[in-house]
């Protein structure tokens, strides 16, 4: 059982359900009675036991965390077995919970405890932490289980958002692209090259790491400062010359790489770049002769260079040795003479990889080309991005299939080029396009992709065949054949008519390299043509069905191929041939399965309640499988879910049968859980199930997985027929929804032809209805579509009826006969009319797209975030979710959010900002924000969002200093220097550009000042020049009452402005009345008359001429005019101007 396991027991309804409880406490009570009591528990495993709050709690607490457990009640008695031995005092249980547990028995081997309950209880189990909580809830209990201890749940809501927060950090730190990149993990390989006379040894580390290397008796260590998984088995096993063997050893984070040198080897170091280089060589000329004669056995025939990579290499991209043998011959043949030997070296000079520069690839078209090859004529294919093909000939014509839809553009072909071929031609066909050439002469094709182009050869040779594609062919029980073509990674199923001959082709794709069926062969209801790579398969069978898997292409029909163990004059030479039956798991016999004793359901039921009740215990999981199977084939699916899962419990082996899971797979489709659906009916043995896959396409739409949903029902087939006709209807719905949702009409009409004639249910007739609604407005016939939407409104049926109302609201209002007020008012009372499926999240996306059109912005934000809450497995939802932060953003940056008041742009932010975009454009959004807010003086709130932005949003780096800049200087305008200060020294870093380094320490210096820390102040500027500091030390030497000192400072501020000939700046009247008030009082009279002398004439003409007239007076004159006069110029604020002058050069810091 899982975290959270609930399974009720229950003997309503069922005759003999007393008596039977009766009997089994009975021979319940003489079992137990040869079962010994256990002693007080000493291992360190805690029992607690409570009757609590209307129901009674049991807590295992155990000291190593909770082993695996499996929990249930059976006739009335729970039964909790354990993976682990542990040690119980059954009396506390009757001590504690005396109206729940009338007897209590531990098994001998100590991991099973029996309670006998008192009467009826639903059983509920979870775990958290290191404790496995027992709850029994009486028959009157309504509601949710009890919760977890408010205590517990505490710590592990705390330990979530610890670990939210830090994934969250972690995220935003990844997406600055202001911020240091965080090393890399150690990743390190090993390469070896060979030479004459040498070994040598590359760690290519991704790293700069640190080494020692020491050497004594024949063994060699290099150590390394840190650790990595280092690959030394090809050292190993084939150790190269100088080298007997290798061993990696990791001790407290450090790697030692340990080498067994061969006799009279010694060893050289050396560093390059990242790598470390280890020389093998030996240690005198007298050695060589004898280690030469040793590795000759080894040493490769050819005298190059011999390197390999051991580990952190590229991976090969053809098949890789766990393939088996068949890959190894396979890959002979690809790379062995397929060139004649006589072919001269330079005629074999290989062929560009890439036939154009990455940067010139054709836009929005693919270029055919014919260009000279090895040994004929090659055609190229030029793509904009790589695509799969298949390439094949028949009736004397090469056929080159791709799997996109893009014109081929044939215009640079000239006649003198063609060489073997005619005038090509392209044909186009829904899904892809084909390059059609005929074949003058009779010529070997073969086909590689290189890069986003394909290379198709035709000569006297060919570089490759490709990888043979093998055949297995499978019969299951009922004598049903299909056809399995081991073909991997298959890319798309095509379907081209072919005009010259007047038929269908089904092609299947694939991306490189080669694979090829090097023989053609036929069959009763097909034929495979030979092909130069990929499959094509000309159907003879009407209902002939192929299909792609991960690993192979699948050809069956629903009534199975006509098969014999013969189908080819040599058919022991076909590869991979199987003759053993292949099982259908996935097929539901529902008719069969609801075959038991008994006229009614009620009597059925009964037979197999008693089966359960008699059943051994090795039976149970079994008997649980096959009343699982009964219910489900009436239509019970959750109580088949419940029996499903007790029977794993009882047979944990049921986890791994493709039989169980794909029974308890179709329960959850039909009970609504398509996501545990999807994973059981994926399981092992079930993938290419057309059965399986049919029940994977209806859990798949039901999601609005419609891309996957497609290709489910296309593996399917005609199996979407093999149900009765409710069930045949939903399948064949649903596939045609999901082809009109892929503006496939051609394949919705071709399912909605399968419907049965005559449907019984109100719910089929009405589905039917809805798809040729559905189709016919695809169409365009809007006046047959308008009509059976009105029909499936009317059939009553409520699913149907809601979203036939929908395709006809989304028709009428495409046609301009509803306008947008009247859509959103249909849209939004169809939110409420049907909620639940697909459809309420198509309501939803629907009417987001008209309030964003509509310019609501925030209605749209509110209906997309319902749609992601409520179906988080959609991919409408996911792709809904990756939108909204971009919705989000636009609108705040934009001019709309601009012309909202400062505190509704503030609202607005508070409503979404878990959208906020991570990295700079979500940063440059706050800050827009927050000097919105600062222009009506609402500081604390701005202070508040660059604070947050500060703490949780930017991680090191320039704009974390930047903005914390930002931040104190509003702090000092909200007379907070002390938050000023802390904001800066808690972003303190060194390498800021200069001038942002400069800004910050003016505000740390005013922050000081403010705080009245006048020495802190100016010892911070001490050393330092600029306009900007020497203003500030004005400023702060007179805050601090130093007269002498701030009197000089101010005219050294003021320069040489005395001797400019226009008005004095409001700034320098200020400047020159402050310098003669503190000239003044630190009694300087030659600094006031040197001052009074240079600035007389300029402040006499100035408005501000009295008051200099006044603080400017010899010192001996000064009297009450003067005192009133400095206090009033002492009291300006120059805070404001100072902030100001920061922020007008914050663009320059910037930069």
């Amino acid at each position: 059982m899982g975290v959270n396991g609930f399974f009720r027991y229950t003997g309503r309804g069922e005759e003999g359900g007393l008596l039977r409880r009766i009997l089994g406490l009975a021979v319940f009570a003489l079992l137990l009675s040869a079962l010994p009591l256990s002693a007080q528990a000493a291992d360190g495993v805690r029992i607690d036991v409570a009757e609590k709050d209307g129901y009674g709690r049991a807590i295992f607490t155990f000291p190593d965390g909770v082993p695996e457990y499996r929990a249930s009640i059976n006739s009335g008695i729970l039964v909790l077995d354990f993976d682990k031995t542990f040690d119980v005092e059954p009396d506390v249980f009757l001590r504690q919970m005396p109206r729940y547990v009338a007897i209590v028995r531990q098994s001998e081997d100590r991991r099973s405890l029996r309670l006998a309950l008192t009467t009826e209880f639903t059983l509920d189990t979870k775990t958290a932490e290191n404790a496995l909580y027992v709850d029994l809830l009486p028959p009157s209990w309504t509601g949710n289980p009890p919760p977890l201890p408010q205590e517990v749940q505490a710590r592990i809501d705390a330990a979530q958002e610890a670990r939210r927060k830090e994934e969250d950090a972690k995220l935003a730190a990844e997406a600055q692209g202001i911020v240091e990149p965080e090393a890399p993990q150690p990743g390190l390989s090993v390469r070896v090259a060979e030479r004459a006379g040498m070994t040598r040894l590359v760690f290519d580390w991704n790293q700069p790491v640190l080494y020692s290397l020491v050497q004594r008796q024949g063994l060699a260590t290099i150590t390394f400062d840190r650790t990595a998984a280092a690959d030394l088995s090809m050292l190993r096993v084939n150790p190269p010359a100088y080298l007997s063997s290798a061993t990696a050893i990791e001790h407290d984070g450090r790697l030692a790489v340990v080498l067994t040198l061969k006799p009279g080897v010694t060893i050289s170091d050396f560093r390059e770049d990242l790598n470390v280089v280890l020389d093998l060589k030996p240690s005198s000329a007298d050695a060589m002769p004898a280690l030469e004669e040793e590795a000759d056995g080894d040493a490769p025939d050819d005298a190059g260079d011999q390197v390999t990579t051991v580990a952190g290499a590229p991976k090969n991209l053809l098949p890789d040795a766990a393939h088996g043998e068949e890959d190894e011959e396979d890959h002979a043949r690809e790379t062995s003479g397929a060139i004649p030997a006589e072919t001269a070296p330079e005629a074999q000079a290989p062929l560009a990889a890439n036939p154009l520069p990455q940067g010139k690839r054709p836009e929005g078209k693919a270029v055919v080309r014919f260009v000279a090859g090895r040994s004929g004529t090659d055609i190229l294919v030029d793509w904009p991005e790589p695509v799969g093909a298949a390439v094949f000939e028949r009736a004397d014509r090469l056929w080159a299939v791709f799997d996109r839809v893009l014109p081929l553009d044939i215009s640079e072909v000239t006649a003198q080029e063609l060489g073997p071929f005619g005038s090509p031609e392209a044909v186009s066909f829904d899904g892809g396009t084909a390059l059609v050439v005929p074949l003058r002469e009779k010529v070997l094709i073969g086909a590689v992709e290189e890069g986003a182009s394909w290379r198709i050869s035709a000569g006297e040779t060919i570089p490759t065949t490709g990888r043979p594609i093998g055949i297995s062919r499978n019969w299951r029980d009922d004598g049903r054949g299909s056809v399995v073509f081991d073909f991997r990674a298959p890319s798309m199923v095509l379907r081209v008519r072919d005009p010259l001959v007047g038929d269908e082709i089904i092609v299947a794709t694939v991306r490189g390299p080669g694979q090829s069926l090097q023989t053609p062969r036929s069959f009763v209801e097909f034929q495979a043509l030979q092909t130069a790579h990929g499959l094509a398969i000309v159907p003879v069978a009407d209902d002939l069905n192929v299909a792609a898997a991960p690993d192979n292409v699948l050809v069956s029909r629903r009534d199975g191929l006509t098969l014999s163990a013969d189908d080819h004059e040599d058919a022991a030479k076909v590869m991979g041939e199987a003759l053993a039956a292949m099982p259908a798991p996935a097929e539901m016999h529902f008719a069969e399965w609801r075959k038991a004793p008994g006229e009614t359901f009620t009597e059925r039921r009964q037979h197999y309640l008693t089966k359960l009740a008699n059943a051994q215990t090795q039976e149970q999981g079994e008997v649980r499988f096959e009343y699982g199977r009964f219910l489900l084939a009436y239509g019970l699916a959750p109580e088949a879910r419940a029996a499903f899962d007790a029977a794993k419990e009882a047979r944990a082996k049921y986890a791994s049968e493709p039989a169980y899971l794909a029974a308890r797979g179709v329960a959850s489709v039909l009970s609504g859980h398509y996501v545990e659906a999807i994973n059981d009916l994926s399981g092992p043995g079930l993938d290419n199930a057309p059965h399986a896959a049919a029940w994977r396409g209806l859990a798949r739409a039901e999601l609005g997985h419609w891309e996957a949903a497609r290709a489910q029902f296309s593996l399917a087939g005609a199996i979407v027929d093999a149900f009765g006709d409710d069930l045949r209807t939903d399948f064949r719905t649903m596939a045609a929804i999901a082809a009109l949702k892929g503006d496939d009409a051609s394949s919705a009409e071709h399912y909605a032809s399968g419907f049965p004639a005559d449907p019984q249910s109100q719910k089929a007739k009405a589905e039917i209805l809805l798809v040729k609604a559905m189709i016919a407005d695809a169409r365009g016939n809007a006046g047959a579509a308008a009509g059976r939407y009105d029909m499936a409104i009317a059939s009553g049926y409520p699913p149907v009826a809601a979203r036939a109302r929908f395709g006809k609201a989304l028709m009428l209002h495409k046609a301009g006969e509803m306008d947008n007020d009247a859509l959103a008012r249909e849209l939004e009372s169809l939110r409420y009319a049907w909620r639940g499926d697909a459809l309420e999240l198509d309501v939803l996306t629907r009417l987001a797209a008209l309030r964003l059109e509509q310019g609501k912005t925030g209605d749209a934000l509110k209906l997309m975030r319902t749609a992601t809450d409520n179906f988080p497995d959609s991919d409408e939802a996911h792709r809904m979710n990756m939108r909204m932060s971009d919705i989000f953003a636009d609108y705040f940056l934009s001019e709309a959010a601009r012309e909202m008041q400062p505190v509704q742009a503030l609202a607005f932010f508070e409503s979404f900002k878990e959208l906020t975009p991570i990295g700079q454009r979500g940063d440059e959004l706050i800050r827009n924000l927050a000097e919105r807010l600062v222009e009506v003086d609402l500081l604390a709130q701005a202070a508040h969002l660059l604070d947050y932005q500060v703490a949780n949003r930017l991680h090191g780096g320039v704009a974390k200093a930047q903005v914390a800049a930002r931040l104190a200087s509003i702090f000092l305008s909200d007379q907070q220097p002390a938050r000023a200060l802390a904001a800066l020294r808690a972003t303190k870093q060194n390498l800021l550009p200069e001038a942002l380094a400069e800004r910050r320490m003016l505000l740390e210096t005013r922050a000081l000042a403010d705080l009245k820390q006048y020495d802190n102040a100016l010892e911070l500027m001490d050393g330092k020049s600029g306009k900007l500091i020497e203003r500030l030390r004005a400023d702060v030497l007179w805050d601090a009452g130093r007269w002498p000192e701030a009197g000089a400072a101010i005219e050294a501020v003021l320069g040489d402005t005395w001797k400019a000939d226009e008005p004095l700046s409001t700034e320098a009247r200020l400047l020159a009345m402050r310098g003669a008030i503190a000239y003044s009082l630190a009694g300087d009279e030659a600094g006031l008359s040197s001052l009074r002398a240079k600035y007389g004439q300029a402040m006499a003409e100035s408005p501000d001429a009295s008051s200099f007239a006044v603080v400017s007076e010899p010192i001996v004159k000064q009297g009450v005019a003067f005192r009133e006069m400095a206090s009033r110029i002492a009291s300006v604020d120059t805070l404001d101007r100072f902030l100001a002058t920061l922020k007008a050069d914050e663009t320059v810091a910037v930069n």
